[in-house]
Order: C-alpha cells, then sequence, then structure tokens
C-alpha cells in the first residue's frame, strides 16, 4: 500500500499539478496562502504606467520653415545679408554662390537674422540664400536666392579749399562706374545728396566761407551701391582772397586784398622773375606794406587767408608789376577778374568789372561776349557815340583843347560786334589774296583791325581822334593830348615802343579812357595797359 502511494506523488509531481497542502502544527509561523500565491502580474493602469514611465510620450519636432531674404546691401567691410525669422528654427545656415561657380557654399552659421560676409571681393557678383535649422534637421530655404555686385566703400577721401570752392578727391572701386557724394555741415546728421559723377573727384562751389563740411561717397554701378564712410573730420571751408591791387610810392609799394568771411589773419607771399613764392608776414588786415622792392625788377603777390589750421587757396598769377617806383600808380590785376590770355582763334571770354570797368583789358587774346551792349551817347554834336561815363570825360577833354585852339574832332567811337566782324574779315581776306594761310592772315590783320568782341571800339571806351591818320603824330593835336590826355583818364593805347606787348600796329590817334589815376601813373611810369594791369603773355 504504502509503495502504491509514493507511485502516487511520483506522478503527481512529474505533472505539475498545483496542489497545496494543508497547513498543520508545525507550520504556523509561515505565510498565508494568499500571500505565499504565486501569480501572473496584470496590466498596469494608465495611473500606475504613467508613474513608472521614466521617458514621457512627445509627439515628433517638425522641420523648420524657409526663411524669408528681406535685403542684401554693401556695407562697410563686407556684404550684408537680412532675413525674416522661420517657424520652429533654432539657427541658421548661411550659403553663397559666386559669379562661375556652381551650387552652393556654406559659408557660416548664425542664431541671428543677420549675417556679413566679409570675404567678398569689389567687382564680383554674388548669391546667397539662408537654410533653418533644428533638433530635426535642417529645414527650408529660398533657391533662387537673392543677387548682388560687390562694390567696397570708397576709401582715402580728401577735401581741400581751392580756387570757388572745395575740391573732393577719393580712391577708384573696381567695378564702379560712378559715384555718389554726399555733405554735412556742422550740426547736420543726415547726408544731403550732391551729385553722382563719373570720375573720382568733384567740385563743390555751393559752399560759404565760414562754414564747415564733411563728405562722403558711394560707388555705383546701375541699380547697386556700395556703403560708406562716416568719419571723415570737417574741413571749414575759407574762400581765396581776391587780389585787388598793388599802389606803388616812390619808397615802398602796397598790396591789397578783399576780407575773406571766417578768416582770423592773411599770409602774404611775393615772387620775382624766375622765383617760387616767398613768404613775407602774417597780417590781420587786408593790406601789406613791402619796403624791399627795387626799381625795375618785376613782381607778383598773392595772399592766403587762414583760420586756425583751415587754409584757403590762393591766386598763382597774383598781381603782377613792374616796380618803376611811382608815386599813385595802381595795378588791378585779378580784381578785374582775368584769367590766362587766348589766342586770335579761342581768345579768352572776359566779364567786365563794375567795379573797375575803365581797367577792362580786350585784344586778341581776351574778348567780351558777343551781345555786350553798352550804354551810348553822342558826344560833341558828332554822330559818334561813346559808353555814357567816358563820353562824360571826352567832353571835358574837347571843350579845354578847344579853348587852345585844338580840336579833337572824334572821327570813330563805338563799333557794333558786327561791323566789327566784317571789317575784320575783309583784313583777313585782304592777306589771303596776298598769299597768306588763313591762320598767318588772322594775325597779321588783328595787328591793325582787332577781330569782334577784341577792340577796345566794342566797349565804347576809345576814340580814333581826327580822321586823318597820315603825319598825326606830327599833328597839334597829338601833342596836346600827348602833354594833357591823362588829366581827363585818356592814354595812348597802342605806343610805338610797346607793340611787341600790345600785338598791335602803333596807332597815335586811337586814344582810351582808363581813369584818371590810371592814365596819370600809366603816363609817368611809361607802362601800357596790359603791363598796368598785369596781363602780358
Amino acid at each position: 500500500m504504502k509503495r502504491i502511494i509514493s507511485l502516487f506523488l511520483v506522478i503527481i509531481a512529474v505533472m505539475g499539478v498545483g496542489f497545496v497542502l494543508p497547513v498543520t502544527a508545525e507550520d504556523s509561523n509561515a505565510p498565508s496562502a494568499t500571500e505565499g500565491f504565486v501569480t501572473q502580474p496584470t496590466e498596469p493602469t494608465i495611473e500606475s504606467a504613467t508613474e513608472n514611465t521614466t521617458e514621457p510620450t512627445t509627439e515628433p519636432v517638425p522641420l523648420a520653415g524657409a526663411p524669408v531674404l528681406k535685403s542684401l546691401s554693401n556695407a562697410n567691410g563686407g556684404l550684408l545679408l537680412k532675413w525674416g525669422s522661420a517657424k520652429n528654427a533654432k539657427s541658421y545656415r548661411v550659403y553663397r554662390c559666386a559669379k562661375g561657380e556652381k551650387g552652393w557654399t556654406f559659408i557660416g552659421k548664425t542664431t541671428a537674422l543677420s549675417y556679413t560676409d566679409k570675404n567678398v571681393k569689389s567687382g564680383m557678383t554674388y548669391k546667397y540664400t539662408v537654410r533653418s535649422v533644428n533638433e530635426a534637421g535642417r529645414g527650408g530655404y529660398d533657391k533662387k536666392g537673392i543677387t548682388i555686385l560687390r562694390l567696397d566703400s570708397p576709401s582715402n577721401i580728401k577735401y581741400t579749399n581751392a580756387n570757388g570752392g572745395i575740391k573732393v578727391t577719393w580712391k577708384t572701386v573696381k567695378g564702379a562706374n560712378g559715384y555718389r557724394v554726399y555733405r554735412q555741415t556742422t550740426g547736420q546728421t543726415d547726408w544731403t545728396y550732391l551729385k553722382t559723377v563719373k570720375t573720382n573727384e568733384y567740385a563743390d562751389k555751393a559752399v560759404s566761407s565760414g562754414t564747415q563740411y564733411r563728405y562722403t561717397i558711394k560707388a555705383t554701378y546701375s541699380k547697386y551701391y556700395s556703403g560708406h564712410r562716416t568719419d571723415g573730420a570737417m574741413l571749414k571751408y575759407l574762400a581765396r582772397p581776391v587780389t585787388q591791387k598793388v599802389v606803388t610810392y616812390p619808397d615802398n609799394l602796397v598790396f591789397s586784398w578783399g576780407s575773406v568771411k571766417g578768416a582770423s589773419f592773411y599770409r602774404v607771399y611775393r615772387r620775382g622773375v624766375g622765383e617760387g613764392w616767398s613768404r613775407l608776414a602774417d597780417v590781420k588786415g587786408t593790406s601789406y606794406t613791402d619796403k624791399t622792392v627795387k626799381k625795375g625788377e618785376k613782381y607778383r603777390y598773392t595772399v592766403k587767408a587762414f583760420s586756425g589750421s583751415f587754409t584757403s587757396a590762393y591766386d598763382n598769377d597774383g598781381v603782377l608789376l613792374k616796380y618803376m617806383a611811382v608815386n599813385g600808380q595802381t595795378v588791378y590785376g585779378k580784381n578785374a577778374k582775368y584769367t590766362k590770355p587766348g589766342t586770335i582763334n579761342k581768345p579768352t571770354v572776359i566779364k567786365i568789372d563794375k567795379n573797375n570797368w575803365n581797367l577792362t583789358v580786350v585784344n586778341s587774346g581776351y574778348r567780351i561776349p558777343s551781345d555786350y551792349k553798352p550804354d551810348l551817347v553822342y558826344v560833341c554834336g558828332s554822330s559818334e557815340r561813346l559808353d555814357r561815363n567816358v563820353a562824360v570825360q571826352y567832353e571835358k577833354m574837347y571843350k579845354a583843347a578847344a579853348k587852345e585852339g585844338v580840336y579833337l574832332t572824334p572821327c570813330s567811337g563805338y563799333r557794333s560786334y558786327d561791323l566789327q566782324e566784317r571789317n575784320y574779315n575783309r583784313k583777313v581776306q585782304y592777306y589771303k589774296n596776298q598769299g597768306y594761310t588763313t591762320a598767318q592772315a588772322k594775325v597779321k590783320a588783328a595787328t591793325i583791325i582787332m577781330p569782334p568782341g577784341s577792340s577796345e571800339h566794342n566797349l565804347g571806351y576809345a576814340m580814333d581822334i581826327v580822321c586823318v591818320e597820315e603825319y598825326f603824330e606830327d599833328s597839334k593835336q597829338f601833342k596836346w593830348l600827348q602833354k594833357n590826355a591823362a588829366d581827363y583818364g585818356f592814354i595812348l593805347r597802342y605806343p610805338k615802343d610797346k607793340q611787341n606787348i600790345t600785338k598791335v600796329t602803333y596807332e597815335p590817334w586811337h586814344w582810351r579812357y582808363v581813369g584818371v589815376e590810371a592814365a596819370q601813373a600809366m603816363k609817368s611810369s611809361g607802362l601800357c595797359l596790359e603791363e598796368y594791369m598785369g596781363v602780358t603773355k
């Protein structure tokens, strides 16, 4: 029986049948059946799952959108690219494609909404695009990109006081075909556009003496513009002093000029024949007395205006004279607004200085405009006319001579531009008929009849006296004029010993009004008008 029970237990153990034995008194301290039962675990509730999960469950991050390219501009030191923020972007990658290259090249990464590319060359064309980036990877980008021509900001900008304004220069920029000029004045924050020019220089003539200015430049090509510098210093514009006159005395001379607004003092210079300009003195006023001159020597005088470290330009020609120790000789030079004389074919057209109209020089190198019309009146009951102011003096002279039985009969006064032109052209043709070339004939004719606009008859300042040219030099009229004409402001305009200067044949009958002061000084010094005015070639 025992053998049967043992076999039965073995079979049960082999088959794995769960069977619990009843508890006996010896097992009273063991865990209850319930506690000691091993069962399969159940699925956790949602709450218990949340509590026991180490990584929460989230949605995947989407790729960032494409940034919108806003602008690409030339700046100081590089190209400045700007764009708008892209949705979900954490940073941005910048790409560039230079002209001639294939595909985009990565050049930088940033979290900002702009990027300056400093590795660029002026005159080259570049294209840019920007790609957004976040945890999901690289996002969208503008495949077309944005394009610009790189233009460096003009450098080495310099501006100096020059004749008639401020001269601005700068270094040329590769790839540019023009330059925009801007200006600031004291207290101004914005730049004022002045003009676009093709070259690398500009003359600003719309400036006021005593005012400070600063300039900057932008290089341009078509629709593209460079950046511009704002670090230039201010320049105080000082107008060039107008060298007015030199008055001579037996032992010295006095050089004077017009005052310049904003100037605190003036520097006077002198130049002898074959010499450079030498500094004479700094003065507060507008005149200087030179006591170191020598009779018979030629001198030029000029002056600069100063204000602190700022200096004006100066008249390089100045006032020229031959010092003859004459008491009261007055040389006006540039105050008559003369530039260098031209030629017969291309003379310098001048404007008459209202303050010194009586000293206007016309000759083969200087011409008045063809539309010049003087204020004319008839003189001495004749059919001849002169400028109104000249006519008054001529009649005084005429009456004074008549009291002595000398009659200064008016023969040829004012001539129109057209009449002068006809007379001159006839004389040119006369010499051409004699075998001269046209160029030779023009020069030859001008020694007798001045070209139109170059004749003192066109001014109405001169009179041919007595219509008998032959032997006039021996007439009583000529002798009276030699002795007395200067007292009424008239001079022998074309003296015999000055033909190499006037370039006009000796004309004893041609007398010109210059004013009493100038006429008396020229008479005592022996100077002709060109010498007196300092406009000899």
